[in-house]
């Protein structure tokens, strides 16, 4: 009836964050036949765990961000009762250290850190990370001044089957494409696919087959679809749609894009709309269609995850310090009734993982 999860969190003050708690990392229980949430475990030693990745069943890795100076990935080993045990830590040599995927095909590391638009690359063996194999720095501008006045890698994220990798980079509109078998640290080897001027791609996840991947864009809030060639990992933009109400007139700030368990559903959180959006994925050709909308009763919805069961989703809010959850329909991957089930008070949390 209890499911564990992490929660990353602002832990230490900096130059564009708040940090209303000193545990970095957090651990919590999920009551999977009510949905009430509590606290288990706190970790000081932690500090501003931006994004959670597992790799295997036992080994969580963390992106530590420093701010303005390099940040750090860190692999702990899960004890039974939910504590960790630290095995490595090793400088991501990124400012803004923010994203973190990993791939048990190829036992690499890839991590994006936002302010200098870079990706380091790590082997991870026995749950313990080499220092930085490979270091991508990446370039390029859009037409966002604010925004996009230089390259903001927002997430790297690897293929299931271990043969690509993808990088998402707010400030130049590119989509980043690497063959895991030539990764070299050289930008030659880079191919860059373009995103719509000014949308600012964030997040990505595949789709069921990995034919399909759907790409968050923060700056303008659309979910973008783009068909995956198998052989060349070149990407092909087949469907944009936005994810916010046609009467919303505020700046949008899309963060976090889940696929349900079932492949089924889509959903995507927006932070200054405090919401979260859902789709429907027809099963034949991977296109979207909206289904729903649902307000997450806290100001600025960072992140969000599905336990393993798809019944449950676990949103954090990072400006109003609390996370909820959400019951889910296993076999529709659609919400229930959209209404909250457990409120729990958690500092500043921004990443969430089962």
């Amino acid at each position: 009836m209890k499911q564990n999860f992490y929660i990353g969190s602002y832990s230490k003050q900096g130059g564009y964050f708040p940090a209303r708690t000193k545990e970095g990392l957090s651990l919590y229980t999920l009551n999977t036949e009510t949905g009430e949430l509590i606290k288990t475990l706190g970790f000081k030693d932690v500090v501003n765990a931006t994004y959670l990745a597992k790799f295997g069943k036992d080994i969580l890795l963390v992106a530590s961000d420093e701010y303005f100076d390099p940040g750090n990935v860190i692999s702990y080993v899960i004890q039974k009762d939910g504590s960790l045990v630290a095995l490595s830590s090793e400088s991501t040599q990124g400012a803004a250290t923010c994203h973190i995927s990993c791939s048990e095909v190829i036992n690499q590391v890839f991590v994006a850190s936002y302010i200098d638009g870079r990706v380091s690359v790590h082997d991870i063996r026995d749950g313990k990370l080499s220092p930085t194999e490979h270091l991508y720095q990446y370039s390029g501008q859009g037409p966002n001044k604010e925004r996009q006045e230089q390259s903001h890698t927002h997430c790297a994220e690897i293929s299931p089957d271990g043969k690509w990798l993808y990088v998402c980079d707010l400030g130049s509109d590119k989509i980043w494409l690497h063959d895991t078998n030539n990764l070299t640290g050289k930008f030659t080897d880079v191919i860059g696919i373009t995103v719509p001027a000014g949308y600012g791609p964030r997040h990505l996840v595949f789709g069921k087959d990995n034919s399909k991947i759907y790409v968050i864009c923060e700056l303008n809030a659309h979910v973008l679809t783009y068909c995956q060639n198998l052989d060349t990992g070149i990407l092909t933009l087949t469907n944009d749609q936005p994810t916010l109400p046609e009467d919303y007139h505020d700046v949008p700030s899309a963060s976090a894009i889940r696929m349900h368990p079932s492949n089924k559903t889509l959903y995507i959180s927006n932070r200054t709309h405090n919401s979260i959006s859902v789709f429907s994925i027809n099963s034949s050709n991977g296109i979207l269609t909206f289904e729903t909308r649902f307000q997450t009763n806290g100001k600025e919805p960072r992140d969000f995850n599905f336990d393993p069961s798809g019944k449950w989703l676990v949103c954090a809010h990072q400006d109003s310090d609390t996370i909820v959850s959400f019951e889910i329909a296993e076999e529709t991957g659609l919400p229930t009734t959209g209404e909250v089930k457990s409120t729990i008070e958690c500092g500043t949390p921004v990443s969430v993982i089962f």
